[in-house]
């Protein structure tokens, strides 16, 4: 039979099917696989966001940065860049005036070279202090031992000390102090007096002035017999006529006062100015250093309270424009002694 000649109870019956039903595990996994859809996009943004993180707070934070001083948060990263980008342009600063200021002294003190030299010839030197308003009797210098650089070496000392000596002379300076730290010419009189005597003959020709040379602490004194008064006396000290004896002079005080040999009321600063005079060197009246920078490198304490000290910055040898300035420089200073 057809289905056009089905009767109406047949067409009545006849309904459309609904569509199959999921069953529970079918719907089970769905909900599963769309949990770790989500998951799988959390984590996706939480690593984004760790990774903005790590650029914004460690890479952008410089090497070497301690651990407790790495930013937190937001402003703490912003304050903290603030700060770093104001020292990285202080740095640049600095870094450019002391790159000026080195330049400028190394020019400075050619060209003052330059302008002033000796020429071996002591009318010069005469010349150069001519008219100051005083000159120091006493003078220190401080120098110091290279061993590996050229001009260097004992004989380099020597050299160095020869010269200083001949301009002390011309600038009409009776008493010499050289000070290096660890002593090396305190025991070499002999070989120091001969390069003395050949430098001074290249300035003053056959008839030379008389020098005289001592160590305080050992209480040599090199000529030991001259016939006439020397025209510079020239004293070596070194790091043991400092602190040390300062140290040493104060442990047989306490040593004399527990004997009962010593009275602790008669340690005054004149007593102990007096011993000090008297075992090391009297007090200089202008200290010159030939280093780049202000550094006494243990020179005695007790004698310089009243010296004038000099030196020439980024200088580094041993030049006759140093010396002279510094012997103007005292000529103007005025020195206060307090009550």
């Amino acid at each position: 039979m057809s289905p056009a000649a089905a009767s109406p109870e047949v067409k009545g019956n006849l309904k459309p099917r609904p569509p199959p039903s999921q069953s529970p595990a079918t719907s089970s996994s769905s909900s599963k696989r769309s949990s770790e859809m989500g998951a799988t996009k959390a984590r996706q943004s939480a690593g984004f966001v760790t990774r903005i993180k790590d650029f914004l707070f460690i890479n952008l934070v410089p090497l070497g940065t301690s651990p407790a001083q790495i930013p937190s948060n937001l402003f703490q990263l912003v304050v903290f860049h603030i700060y770093h980008t104001a020292l990285i342009f202080l740095h640049i600063i600095l870094s450019f005036y002391y790159l000026f200021a080195r330049q400028y002294h190394r020019a400075k003190n050619n060209f003052l070279a330059f302008l002033y030299h000796h020429h071996r010839t002591p009318q010069l030197i005469a010349q150069d202090i001519k008219g100051l308003a005083k000159t120091p009797q006493h003078v220190g210098i401080i120098l110091n031992y290279k061993e590996n650089e050229e001009g260097g070496g004992i004989e380099g000392l020597m050299e160095q000390v020869a010269d200083v000596v001949s301009w002390s002379i011309g600038a009409c300076v009776k008493t010499l102090t050289v000070y290096e730290r660890t002593g090396k010419l305190n025991k070499l009189h002999e070989a120091t007096y001969k390069v003395i005597n050949r430098t001074l003959k290249s300035y003053y020709g056959e008839t030379i002035p008389v020098v005289k040379l001592s160590t305080p602490h050992d209480k040599t004194v090199y000529p030991e017999e001259m016939a006439t008064d020397p025209d510079i006396n020239i004293a070596f000290i070194s790091q043991q006529d400092g602190r040390e004896f300062l140290v040493e002079l104060t442990r047989e005080f306490a040593y004399k006062a527990a004997k009962g040999e010593f009275e602790p009321s008669k340690l005054t600063v004149d007593n102990v100015d007096r011993l000090a005079n008297q075992l090391v060197i009297t007090e200089p009246e202008l200290i010159v250093l030939f280093g780049p920078k202000l550094d006494l490198d243990g020179f005695p304490p007790w004698q310089i309270r009243l010296s004038e000290i000099y030196y020439a910055p980024y200088n580094n040898s041993v030049t006759y424009n140093v010396m002279l300035r510094g012997i103007r420089r005292y000529s103007k200073c005025k020195i206060n002694v307090g009550r």
